[in-house]
Protein backbone atom coordinates (compact mmCIF):
# COMPACT_ATOMS: atom_id res chain seq x y z
CA UNK A 1 0.00 0.00 0.00
CA UNK A 2 1.10 3.12 -0.82
CA UNK A 3 1.70 5.95 1.57
CA UNK A 4 1.96 9.45 1.06
CA UNK A 5 4.65 11.48 3.03
CA UNK A 6 4.29 15.42 3.77
CA UNK A 7 7.41 17.05 2.94
CA UNK A 8 8.71 20.82 4.57
CA UNK A 9 11.45 22.41 2.82
CA UNK A 10 13.57 24.71 4.43
CA UNK A 11 15.39 26.68 1.87
CA UNK A 12 14.86 26.40 -1.30
CA UNK A 13 18.12 27.82 -3.16
CA UNK A 14 20.36 25.62 -5.17
CA UNK A 15 20.14 22.77 -2.98
CA UNK A 16 16.43 22.72 -1.95
CA UNK A 17 15.74 23.42 -6.00
CA UNK A 18 17.80 19.89 -6.72
CA UNK A 19 15.66 18.71 -3.98
CA UNK A 20 12.09 19.73 -5.69
CA UNK A 21 13.81 18.61 -9.06
CA UNK A 22 14.41 15.25 -8.23
CA UNK A 23 11.26 14.72 -6.82
CA UNK A 24 9.30 15.74 -9.96
CA UNK A 25 11.41 14.12 -12.00
CA UNK A 26 11.63 10.61 -10.17
CA UNK A 27 7.94 10.79 -8.09
CA UNK A 28 6.53 7.52 -9.61
CA UNK A 29 9.96 5.63 -9.61
CA UNK A 30 10.97 6.66 -5.97
CA UNK A 31 7.04 5.50 -5.11
CA UNK A 32 7.63 1.96 -6.87
CA UNK A 33 10.65 1.88 -5.20
CA UNK A 34 10.15 2.84 -1.97
CA UNK A 35 6.77 2.41 -1.33
CA UNK A 36 6.37 6.44 -0.42
CA UNK A 37 4.67 8.97 -2.60
CA UNK A 38 6.72 12.12 -1.59
CA UNK A 39 4.73 15.20 -1.68
CA UNK A 40 6.77 18.46 -0.74
CA UNK A 41 3.47 20.49 1.07
CA UNK A 42 5.70 23.95 2.15
CA UNK A 43 8.73 25.53 1.24
CA UNK A 44 10.25 28.03 3.48
CA UNK A 45 12.47 31.28 1.87
CA UNK A 46 13.12 34.56 2.80
CA UNK A 47 11.09 36.12 0.14
CA UNK A 48 7.97 34.02 -0.39
CA UNK A 49 8.60 34.79 -4.62
CA UNK A 50 11.83 32.48 -4.30
CA UNK A 51 9.38 29.28 -3.57
CA UNK A 52 7.18 30.17 -6.37
CA UNK A 53 10.33 30.09 -9.19
CA UNK A 54 11.62 27.01 -7.12
CA UNK A 55 8.68 24.95 -8.89
CA UNK A 56 6.20 25.32 -5.61
CA UNK A 57 2.49 26.97 -5.49
CA UNK A 58 1.79 29.82 -4.27
CA UNK A 59 0.13 28.26 -1.17
CA UNK A 60 3.07 26.48 -0.48
CA UNK A 61 5.25 29.46 0.22
CA UNK A 62 6.13 30.98 3.76
CA UNK A 63 8.30 33.32 6.05
CA UNK A 64 7.49 31.37 8.80
CA UNK A 65 8.61 27.93 10.27
CA UNK A 66 5.22 28.00 12.23
CA UNK A 67 2.25 26.83 9.95
CA UNK A 68 4.82 24.00 9.04
CA UNK A 69 5.05 22.93 12.49
CA UNK A 70 1.43 23.30 13.03
CA UNK A 71 0.59 21.17 9.82
CA UNK A 72 -0.31 17.57 10.70
CA UNK A 73 0.40 16.34 7.22
CA UNK A 74 3.71 16.94 7.47
CA UNK A 75 6.30 13.88 8.56
CA UNK A 76 9.93 15.33 7.66
CA UNK A 77 11.03 18.77 7.54
CA UNK A 78 14.19 18.81 4.97
CA UNK A 79 16.59 21.65 6.19
CA UNK A 80 18.49 22.87 3.05
CA UNK A 81 19.20 26.25 4.48
CA UNK A 82 22.90 26.32 5.63
CA UNK A 83 24.12 28.23 8.01
CA UNK A 84 24.00 28.12 12.30
CA UNK A 85 21.22 30.34 13.02
CA UNK A 86 18.10 30.46 12.06
CA UNK A 87 18.10 26.73 11.16
CA UNK A 88 19.71 25.26 14.48
CA UNK A 89 16.48 26.49 16.22
CA UNK A 90 14.11 25.45 13.37
CA UNK A 91 15.92 21.78 13.36
CA UNK A 92 15.24 21.75 16.81
CA UNK A 93 11.74 23.14 16.97
CA UNK A 94 10.71 20.52 13.88
CA UNK A 95 11.84 17.67 16.48
CA UNK A 96 9.69 19.02 19.67
CA UNK A 97 7.05 19.53 17.47
CA UNK A 98 7.06 15.74 16.64
CA UNK A 99 8.39 15.78 13.04
CA UNK A 100 11.42 13.55 12.16
CA UNK A 101 14.61 16.18 10.25
CA UNK A 102 16.85 15.82 7.40
CA UNK A 103 19.52 18.27 7.23
CA UNK A 104 22.63 18.69 5.05
CA UNK A 105 23.91 21.68 7.83
CA UNK A 106 27.19 20.43 8.81
CA UNK A 107 27.74 23.65 11.07
CA UNK A 108 24.60 23.66 12.66
CA UNK A 109 24.94 20.25 13.49
CA UNK A 110 28.57 19.93 14.35
CA UNK A 111 27.71 23.06 16.92
CA UNK A 112 24.61 21.71 18.06
CA UNK A 113 25.05 17.92 17.69
CA UNK A 114 24.18 16.51 21.26
CA UNK A 115 21.33 19.13 21.81
CA UNK A 116 19.44 18.04 18.62
CA UNK A 117 19.88 14.30 19.21
CA UNK A 118 18.90 14.66 22.74
CA UNK A 119 15.79 16.44 21.23
CA UNK A 120 15.11 13.55 18.67
CA UNK A 121 15.79 11.12 21.49
CA UNK A 122 13.28 12.81 24.11
CA UNK A 123 10.71 13.13 20.96
CA UNK A 124 11.22 9.87 19.21
CA UNK A 125 11.88 11.10 15.90
CA UNK A 126 14.78 10.89 13.13
CA UNK A 127 17.51 12.81 12.89
CA UNK A 128 19.41 12.04 9.55
CA UNK A 129 22.22 14.11 8.69
CA UNK A 130 24.09 11.64 5.30
CA UNK A 131 24.21 14.92 3.10
CA UNK A 132 26.13 17.10 5.94
CA UNK A 133 29.58 15.37 5.07
CA UNK A 134 30.49 14.22 1.35
CA UNK A 135 26.82 15.03 -0.08
CA UNK A 136 25.86 11.93 -2.38
CA UNK A 137 28.68 9.38 -0.44
CA UNK A 138 27.44 6.94 1.60
CA UNK A 139 29.65 7.78 4.53
CA UNK A 140 26.87 7.73 7.40
CA UNK A 141 25.10 4.63 6.39
CA UNK A 142 29.06 3.28 5.84
CA UNK A 143 30.01 4.41 9.34
CA UNK A 144 26.67 3.13 11.39
CA UNK A 145 27.52 -0.16 9.76
CA UNK A 146 30.83 -0.09 10.75
CA UNK A 147 30.88 1.26 14.86
CA UNK A 148 28.00 -1.86 15.05
CA UNK A 149 31.16 -4.04 15.68
CA UNK A 150 34.10 -1.70 15.33
CA UNK A 151 35.61 0.75 17.40
CA UNK A 152 36.68 3.40 14.71
CA UNK A 153 40.24 4.74 16.10
CA UNK A 154 41.30 6.79 12.64
CA UNK A 155 39.68 9.71 10.45
CA UNK A 156 41.40 10.48 7.53
CA UNK A 157 40.32 12.32 4.32
CA UNK A 158 39.52 15.04 2.03
CA UNK A 159 36.36 16.21 2.79
CA UNK A 160 35.91 19.89 0.99
CA UNK A 161 35.73 19.59 -2.68
CA UNK A 162 36.55 23.66 -3.06
CA UNK A 163 39.87 23.06 -1.64
CA UNK A 164 40.88 20.18 -3.41
CA UNK A 165 39.78 21.83 -6.44
CA UNK A 166 42.12 24.89 -5.78
CA UNK A 167 44.88 22.62 -4.82
CA UNK A 168 44.54 20.55 -8.17
CA UNK A 169 44.30 23.33 -10.40
CA UNK A 170 47.50 24.97 -8.83
CA UNK A 171 49.52 22.01 -9.27
CA UNK A 172 48.30 20.84 -12.87
CA UNK A 173 48.05 24.08 -14.39
CA UNK A 174 50.44 26.26 -12.37
CA UNK A 175 47.91 28.89 -11.26
CA UNK A 176 47.93 31.21 -8.96
CA UNK A 177 46.03 30.79 -5.95
CA UNK A 178 43.93 33.70 -6.50
CA UNK A 179 43.37 32.47 -10.30
CA UNK A 180 42.75 29.09 -8.94
CA UNK A 181 39.87 30.33 -6.25
CA UNK A 182 38.08 32.46 -9.30
CA UNK A 183 37.95 29.90 -11.31
CA UNK A 184 36.64 27.31 -8.52
CA UNK A 185 33.87 30.23 -7.84
CA UNK A 186 32.64 30.53 -11.87
CA UNK A 187 32.37 26.92 -11.70
CA UNK A 188 30.01 27.09 -8.70
CA UNK A 189 32.12 25.02 -6.39
CA UNK A 190 33.31 28.06 -4.31
CA UNK A 191 31.20 30.69 -2.99
CA UNK A 192 31.23 34.38 -3.19
CA UNK A 193 32.67 34.58 0.49
CA UNK A 194 35.23 31.64 0.16
CA UNK A 195 36.17 31.92 3.33
CA UNK A 196 34.47 29.10 5.44
CA UNK A 197 35.98 26.78 2.53
CA UNK A 198 39.87 27.74 1.92
CA UNK A 199 40.03 28.43 6.05
CA UNK A 200 39.52 25.10 6.51
CA UNK A 201 35.74 25.55 8.83
CA UNK A 202 34.26 23.82 6.51
CA UNK A 203 36.23 20.54 6.66
CA UNK A 204 35.94 21.12 10.79
CA UNK A 205 32.44 21.21 10.85
CA UNK A 206 32.41 17.77 8.87
CA UNK A 207 35.44 16.77 10.99
CA UNK A 208 33.95 17.19 14.10
CA UNK A 209 30.51 15.54 12.87
CA UNK A 210 32.51 12.04 11.79
CA UNK A 211 34.71 12.25 15.26
CA UNK A 212 31.60 13.01 17.28
CA UNK A 213 30.11 9.61 15.89
CA UNK A 214 33.57 7.70 15.97
CA UNK A 215 33.99 8.74 19.90
CA UNK A 216 30.16 8.60 21.01
CA UNK A 217 29.84 11.84 22.11
CA UNK A 218 30.31 15.29 21.22
CA UNK A 219 33.58 16.85 20.04
CA UNK A 220 32.64 20.38 18.93
CA UNK A 221 34.25 22.20 15.99
CA UNK A 222 36.45 24.26 17.78
CA UNK A 223 38.19 21.35 19.44
CA UNK A 224 39.80 20.94 15.63
CA UNK A 225 42.92 22.24 15.15
CA UNK A 226 42.39 24.24 12.14
CA UNK A 227 44.77 26.02 9.52
CA UNK A 228 42.89 26.78 6.05
CA UNK A 229 45.31 27.00 2.36
CA UNK A 230 46.09 30.05 1.86
CA UNK A 231 49.28 29.63 3.64
CA UNK A 232 49.97 27.12 0.76
CA UNK A 233 52.89 28.57 -1.37
CA UNK A 234 53.63 27.58 -5.13
CA UNK A 235 57.10 27.21 -3.92
CA UNK A 236 55.08 24.16 -1.67
CA UNK A 237 53.05 23.00 -4.49
CA UNK A 238 55.79 22.84 -6.95
CA UNK A 239 58.21 20.66 -4.19
CA UNK A 240 55.39 18.13 -3.61
CA UNK A 241 54.91 17.54 -7.57
CA UNK A 242 58.86 17.10 -7.66
CA UNK A 243 58.62 14.86 -4.91
CA UNK A 244 55.82 12.64 -6.56
CA UNK A 245 53.23 13.81 -3.98
CA UNK A 246 50.82 16.78 -3.47
CA UNK A 247 49.84 19.26 -1.27
CA UNK A 248 46.24 18.15 0.34
CA UNK A 249 43.66 19.84 3.05
CA UNK A 250 43.57 16.70 5.25
CA UNK A 251 40.84 16.68 7.60
CA UNK A 252 42.19 13.79 10.75
CA UNK A 253 40.41 12.28 14.26
CA UNK A 254 42.86 9.98 16.20
CA UNK A 255 42.20 8.59 19.30
CA UNK A 256 45.62 8.25 21.22
CA UNK A 257 45.78 6.98 24.90
CA UNK A 258 41.94 7.33 24.90
CA UNK A 259 42.19 11.28 23.88
CA UNK A 260 40.54 12.37 20.44
CA UNK A 261 43.38 14.65 18.24
CA UNK A 262 41.50 16.30 15.55
CA UNK A 263 43.35 18.51 13.03
CA UNK A 264 42.45 20.13 9.74
CA UNK A 265 45.88 21.14 7.73
CA UNK A 266 47.41 21.27 4.39
CA UNK A 267 50.14 18.39 4.33
CA UNK A 268 52.06 17.25 1.59
CA UNK A 269 50.63 13.60 1.30
CA UNK A 270 53.46 11.27 -0.89
CA UNK A 271 52.88 9.46 -3.89
CA UNK A 272 51.97 6.13 -2.21
CA UNK A 273 49.07 7.34 -0.72
CA UNK A 274 45.83 7.28 -2.45
CA UNK A 275 44.98 10.50 -0.78
CA UNK A 276 47.48 12.30 -3.40
CA UNK A 277 45.31 10.96 -6.38
CA UNK A 278 42.43 12.16 -5.15
CA UNK A 279 41.58 15.63 -7.80
CA UNK A 280 39.62 18.33 -8.49
CA UNK A 281 35.91 18.44 -6.20
CA UNK A 282 35.92 14.94 -5.05
CA UNK A 283 36.46 13.70 -1.82
CA UNK A 284 38.16 10.80 0.12
CA UNK A 285 37.46 9.52 3.46
CA UNK A 286 39.54 6.69 5.49
CA UNK A 287 37.67 5.31 8.31
CA UNK A 288 39.59 2.76 10.15
CA UNK A 289 38.20 -0.15 12.88
CA UNK A 290 39.93 -2.59 14.69
CA UNK A 291 38.33 -5.42 13.05
CA UNK A 292 37.52 -4.15 9.80
CA UNK A 293 40.96 -2.18 9.06
CA UNK A 294 40.81 0.67 6.59
CA UNK A 295 37.91 1.75 4.55
CA UNK A 296 38.16 4.29 2.06
CA UNK A 297 35.07 5.87 0.50
CA UNK A 298 35.59 8.00 -2.41
CA UNK A 299 33.28 10.35 -4.75
CA UNK A 300 31.57 13.53 -5.13
CA UNK A 301 31.73 15.20 -1.65
CA UNK A 302 29.38 18.50 -3.23
CA UNK A 303 27.15 19.45 -5.38
CA UNK A 304 23.33 19.94 -6.17
CA UNK A 305 22.36 16.18 -7.32
CA UNK A 306 24.21 14.16 -4.82
CA UNK A 307 23.25 16.29 -2.09
CA UNK A 308 19.95 15.84 -2.95
CA UNK A 309 20.10 12.47 -3.79
CA UNK A 310 21.23 12.01 -0.08
CA UNK A 311 18.50 13.95 1.54
CA UNK A 312 15.93 12.38 -0.17
CA UNK A 313 17.12 9.11 0.28
CA UNK A 314 17.37 10.42 4.47
CA UNK A 315 13.54 11.48 4.15
CA UNK A 316 12.57 7.79 3.30
CA UNK A 317 14.48 6.20 5.86
CA UNK A 318 13.03 8.96 8.14
CA UNK A 319 9.79 7.65 7.88
CA UNK A 320 10.81 3.98 7.25
CA UNK A 321 12.60 3.52 10.38
CA UNK A 322 11.91 6.56 12.70
CA UNK A 323 14.41 6.91 15.85
CA UNK A 324 16.03 3.54 15.34
CA UNK A 325 18.82 5.16 13.15
CA UNK A 326 19.49 7.70 15.91
CA UNK A 327 23.63 7.97 16.70
CA UNK A 328 24.69 6.65 20.31
CA UNK A 329 25.97 9.74 21.46
CA UNK A 330 26.88 10.38 25.45
CA UNK A 331 24.59 13.30 26.25
CA UNK A 332 24.64 15.66 28.90
CA UNK A 333 22.79 14.72 32.24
Amino acid sequence: MMQTVGIALLGVGTIGSAVLRTIAAEREALAQRTGFALEVRWGLARHPERVVQAGLPEWAATTSIDPILEDPTVAVVVEAMGGEEPAATYLKRALTAGKHVVTANKEALSKHFAELVDTARRHQRALLFEASVGAGIPLMASLRQLLMVNRIYRIRGIVNGTTNYILTVMAEEGMPYQEALREAQRLGYAEPDPTADVEGYDAAYKLSILASLAAGRHIRPDYVERRGITTVTPDQILDARARGGAMKLIAQAELFDGSWHLSVQPVFVPGSDLLAHVRLNLNAIELTGDRVGTVVLYGPGAGPAPTASALIADTIDAVRFGAALLPTLELPA
